[in-house]
């Protein structure tokens, strides 16, 4: 799974590199030096890499590489057992698990603490329950009965871009994931197109050449609830033919509460385009973390798929 497809939207260490925010909207007061992580653990994944940097006050430039915070401890501890880390010396700012670090459980409590001369932060993390996609279907757009069902992962990595079931006309039926609810606040879905060479297929009056071109091949949603455990794919998420992956993330608490506290992240451009129904929000003055005597993410997710093949509209 590719982690980044989802922090591409959250990446909480560079908050404090868009020039045209004030530091102060951010965390508060005009302070630099204040710790920031940046940790998303996966169920059934090895436990994840972990960020550590620090803000830097108004008025100077920021990089990575300046933020970087290269001498810290960082400790995740779970029922008893403690990993700690080691930083990256060909990435700075990045601490590593050991080699053989175990699987993310699911409904277990990580806590994680980051030290560095003087400074601690304190974050912790209970993780959903295992997310099953247990039905894919195509919906005629107009009765809304079911078309055809999809071959899912289950069935083979490579059958649920070739198998006849999965090849989706553009614009052509609804796309409807089932899933079994769990106890979270929300949820979270990444798409992709996998083929980097393939064609446009969405067409629209209002984009011009440059708009165009500067189409994503992932995108991610914002925070949304899904009560009844369904998801429809809005064709408007979809700007390529060819292979295509679906992640949906039920995500807790932390992840939840600051992907809908950072509205910018979706109004990007086209990124605010993937919308899907229940959408779930506030309007917040700042980011809402949970880390204490730090800012950032230290979050969870459990992860499932599905893929499907794209052809243009007929």
């Amino acid at each position: 799974m590719n982690s980044l497809f989802v922090i591409i939207g959250l990446c909480v260490f560079a908050l404090g590199c868009k020039a045209e925010r004030d530091a102060s909207s951010l965390y508060g007061a005009d302070e630099s030096g204040i710790l920031v992580v940046d940790g998303l653990l996966i169920v059934d994944k090895p436990l994840p890499s972990i960020f550590v940097r620090q803000t830097v006050g108004p008025g100077q430039i920021y990089t990575r590489q300046a933020a970087a915070v290269t001498d810290a401890e960082v400790v995740v501890a779970t029922g008893g057992q403690t990993v700690v880390y080691r930083a990256d010396p060909d990435s700075l700012g990045r601490y590593l698990p050991p080699a053989n670090a175990p699987l993310v459980l699911p409904e277990r409590t990580y806590s994680l603490t980051v030290r560095s001369q003087g400074r601690q932060a304190r974050a912790q993390t209970t993780t959903p329950g295992r997310l099953s996609v247990v039905d894919a279907v195509l919906l005629d757009d107009q009765t809304l009965a079911v078309i055809r069902r999809f071959k899912t992962f289950k069935d083979g990595k490579e059958v649920v871009y070739t198998a006849p079931e999965n090849q989706v006309a553009y614009q052509e039926g609804l796309l409807e994931a089932r899933f079994n609810p769990l106890a979270v606040k929300g949820y979270q879905v990444g798409i992709e197109s996998l083929d980097r060479d393939s064609e446009l297929v969405l067409e629209s009056d209002l984009l011009d050449e440059k708009d165009y071109a500067d189409l994503e091949r992932y995108g991610s949603s914002p925070a949304f609830e899904a009560k009844d455990g369904t998801l429809r794919l809005p064709w408007f998420a979809v700007y390529y033919g060819g292979r295509h992956v679906l992640r949906f993330f039920a995500v807790d608490d932390n992840w939840f509460d600051l992907i809908r506290s950072v509205p910018e992240f979706f109004q990007d451009g086209d990124a605010n385009a993937f919308q899907p129904g229940g959408l779930a929000g506030d309007n917040f003055e700042r980011p809402f973390f949970h880390v204490e005597g730090g800012i950032g993410i230290f979050g969870s997710a459990s992860m499932d798929s599905l893929g499907f093949f794209v052809q243009p509209k007929k």
